[in-house]
Formats: structure tokens, sequence, C-alpha cells
């Protein structure tokens, strides 16, 4: 064990939690609407394993009503340090039998009261957003997360102990003999063979790999943001994850992509306006990365990491798009001061609160007489 001193990290009491001010500048740095410490603790952390999987063990083993402060970006994405032990001690959970059983062929086959169970257990030892709307978010992310990694967790249980040469009869260590049975019978399936096949082809075919290793893409965000002092957008990401450290792009097809990247974005009315610095990656259905690749679909935003939809964005908000909207305005006023010439001719008065247009009593008057 060895002991650092991390700010995103810090162990606390929930009474402690609960008693403390709000330090806003670093609830607007870190996108959270939780209670901050400001103070530094020092946290015993493991030196992680060069061989097989982490067990966050300090994690599991918290003391009761202690709890870890998650930081968080506008879009509910666990960034720095303490968001990578989140989403790592998130693949423990997804190996624990008992909680995520693999005979189950799906994530929506799991029954309800387990992922309940679940969420009970990340609120336990996080401290999470205490709006509603954003509680909300955070647990859907949460447990889809957790999905991802239980198919995962399969697929290497699948690949080692069923293709591999390991016994198929005995369930491997960790795993409940009677649902490792259930999922052998499942594999063994010809229509799971097939699609297996279909999926493997699918993966050979997938050119689009990056150089960003297991951080996620919020917290290389966040990162460029310190970095630059201003928002990034997903095609600013693109190009840095697709760059060797010779800063050499991964392959042909990188290249060439970064090559219509840059040339886009070298025109800033091409940029997303966007004045978020807490690691939340911007962007726009009509955005420079969206010229370059091609609308969404599926429901999921390209680039952006996990987490955010398609339903998420409220509106196009580059600046052609905020230019239309300058070009309506305008065309409104003009409008309102056509209203206010007639107006000087009786036939309408301009409203001395509001530049709204109205038709004096007098005028409404005489062409109800007429």
């Amino acid at each position: 064990m060895r002991g650092i001193v991390i700010r995103d990290v810090s162990v606390r009491s929930s009474q402690q939690a609960s008693n403390e001010n709000v330090d806003h500048e670093s609830q607007q740095e870190i996108g959270q609407s939780s209670t901050v410490n400001p103070s530094i603790t020092v946290v015993p952390l493991p030196v992680r394993a060069t061989r097989g999987p982490s067990k966050y063990s300090f994690i599991w083993n918290l003391p009761e009503n202690h709890k870890i402060e998650l930081p968080l970006t506008s879009s509910n994405q666990p960034i720095q340090q303490a968001g990578r032990h989140f989403s790592g001690w998130l693949g423990t959970i997804a190996r624990k039998p008992h909680l995520c059983p693999i005979k189950y062929k799906n994530w929506t086959e799991i029954p309800d009261e387990l992922k309940e169970e679940i969420w009970d257990i990340v609120q336990s030892k996080w401290i999470l957003p205490e709006e509603p709307a954003r509680l909300k978010a955070m647990k859907n992310r949460t447990l889809s997360s957790i999905a991802t990694y239980w198919r995962n967790h399969k697929s290497t249980l699948k690949k080692k102990y069923f293709l591999g040469r390991g016994n198929r009869a005995r369930a491997p260590p960790n795993v409940i003999q009677e649902d490792y049975e259930a999922i052998v019978q499942h594999w063994s399936l010809q229509k799971t063979k097939d699609l297996a096949l279909k999926n493997k082809d699918s993966r050979s075919k997938q050119k689009n790999v990056h150089t960003g290793g297991s951080k996620s893409f919020a917290s290389h965000a966040k990162e460029m943001v310190t970095t630059l002092g201003k928002p990034v957008e997903r095609a600013d990401v693109y190009v840095k994850l697709h760059l060797r450290k010779d800063g050499t792009p991964v392959n042909a097809e990188a290249q060439s992509n970064i090559e219509k990247i840059n040339e886009l974005l070298s025109e800033s009315s091409n940029r997303v306006q966007s004045s978020d610095l807490t690691g939340s990656i911007s962007w726009a259905p009509d955005d420079v990365y969206a010229q370059v690749f091609g609308n969404e679909r599926n429901g999921r935003v390209r680039g952006v990491g996990f987490g955010p939809t398609p339903s998420m964005h409220p509106a196009k908000s580059t600046p052609a798009i905020a230019q239309e909207q300058v070009t309506q305005l305008m065309q409104l006023v003009q409008n309102q001061q056509n209203h206010s010439s007639e107006a000087s001719r009786g036939g309408f008065g301009l409203d001395r609160e509001s530049p709204t247009p109205y038709r004096s009593q007098a005028s409404s008057h005489q062409e109800a007489s007429g």
C-alpha cells in the first residue's frame, strides 16, 4: 500500500459531506452538483498489479458511511483519477457472480432486483449528484457501463474456458457451476455460433483504432481543456487520439480524416459554440465531426465517449446556425419597424413598455365602425 495525495479521490463520511459548505468554483470546474470537499486528503491506494484485473479492495472495504468524491462532466461522465477508479470498480461488480450472474443471455434478462441492489452499492461508496434528473441519468449510465463490462467478462470466459483449453464441464474460478452450465449450453447452440461468427467478421472490418488506451474520452478532453484553457469539440479529441507520440496518424484512414478535420477547423465559423470547461466534449448535429463522418445514428453520439445521446442536445449550435437565427431576429426587428411607420400614420401604435406592435383603440374602433 502507498499513500497518494489526490484532489478528486478524497474520502470522507456522509455526515461530513452534508455539513460542509459548497465550493462553487470547484463545482463549476468539475461539473458536479454534490457538495465538494475543498481539502486534500491522503488516500491509501494499492499499487496496481502488472497482470490480472484489479480488485479495488480499498473501495469495497471503505468504512460504513464513508464515500469517495466523484468528479463529473456536465454530461455526467466521470473524469480524473477518481473517474478511472470508478470505471474500474464497476468492472469488479460485473464479475461478481451473485450480482451479475453469467447464466443470462443478455443484460435485459437480469432481474431488476439485482440491478437495484447494484445501484444501492454504488450509492453507498460514491458521492453522486443530488438533483433527481442528474441522479437518474447517472444511474442509467452506471448500469449501462456495468452491462458492457458484464458482456466483456462473459466474452473472456468464453474465449479462455469454452473455446480454449479449459474444461467445459468445470466452472472457472469465481463462477457458479450452475450458471456456467447454463451459459455453456447457450454457447453450444448453432444459432449462437453463427451470430458469433457474424460479429467477429464485423469487428475485423473496423478500422477506427485510437491511442486513448483505457482512459475515457471525457478524461482526455478534461486534460485538453486544462492545457488549452478552452472547450474542446469531438473533432479536436479525434485528432488527439488518432496521432502517435511522434505526431504521425495511426493509419492512412486516420490521416485522411485528420486532414479534412484540420481544413474545416481552420475556419472559425465551423467551430461549435461552447463555454463548457468541465471536460464534456462539445458537439452539434452539423459540426465538423459530422461533416467528416456523417450524421448520427442508432441513438448514440460518436466521438464523445460513453453516456451522451442525440436527444441530450437541445439544438444545432454551430456559428452557421447561430447566424441564421440572428438573420431571423433582424427580420423580426425590421417588421416591427415597418409596423412603427404605419403607426405614425395612425394605423398602429407601439407600447412604451414593449417593442411588440399593437393596434390603438381609436384605430381599432374606426375599423370596427367602418
